[in-house]
């Protein structure tokens, strides 16, 4: 039974694999606990099954970790801009936790049919639509391709918004800031369906971020509290 779980939240991929990925998380969990009081809200509204797309806000370098800690029920792909792959020891790393390599000079329709594929064999994947960390800690604008991936492939979708972790490490700084407060929230899924009825794929696109940044400004409320 614990095995049909596991192997429940990254299909097809080999157990070693699987269990790697918890170890990983542990660790991180830890860190992220003890220096930056990490907490989480709505793991409840991940399935368990079927293809999933998390569409996250993109506020530092921790974000696919902290997206990763709190959605446990599924393991996922992501995308990562091409240039992380130079060094062939990290490029090894971010691999072993489903990185895709994505060209951000120009339309990289390769990794966008790799995402689509992906949703397609049922598997989850999160991508960041704003393309680039945020400048101000604001959801910035999102890019159109991922309604490309949305209307082919008509996963679930999870909205995810990540707060504190622009505070943590602004993209200006080369490293981390110590100490701070870091919170994340999966909001309520829907369906592709759902995300284009009554509007035009821009204005789907445009209440998606209008989702996002709403919830990142509840997350902020409640670490306030």
């Amino acid at each position: 039974m614990i095995i049909a779980r596991l192997r429940q939240r990254h299909p097809g991929a080999p157990l070693w694999r699987i269990i790697g990925w918890y170890g990983i998380k542990v660790v991180c969990y830890l860190y992220m606990v003890v220096f930056h009081r990490y907490r989480v809200w709505g793991v409840r509204h991940i399935p368990r099954t079927g293809p999933v797309l998390f569409v996250s806000n993109h506020q530092s370098f921790f974000d696919p970790v902290l997206v990763g800690m709190g959605a446990h029920r599924r393991q996922f792909y992501s995308l990562a801009r091409a240039t992380l792959f130079r060094n062939p020891l990290f490029a090894g790393w971010i691999r072993f936790l489903n990185a895709t390599p994505v060209d951000q000079e120009k339309s990289d329709i390769v990794a966008m049919r790799k995402c689509i594929d992906l949703l397609k064999d049922q598997q989850a994947l999160m991508i960041f639509p704003e393309g680039a960390r945020t400048l101000d800690g604001t959801t910035d604008e999102f890019a159109t391709g991922v309604m490309l991936v949305i209307k082919r492939a008509k996963p679930t979708i999870i909205p995810v918004a990540i707060e504190g972790a622009f505070d943590v490490w602004p993209r200006v700084n080369k490293a981390p800031k110590l100490w701070g407060r870091i919170g994340v929230m999966y909001g309520e899924p829907f369906t592709s369906e759902e995300l284009l009825a009554g509007g035009t794929p821009e204005e789907a696109l445009g209440h998606l971020r209008e989702r996002v940044e709403a919830m990142r400004l509840e997350v902020r409320d409640r670490m306030a509290r």
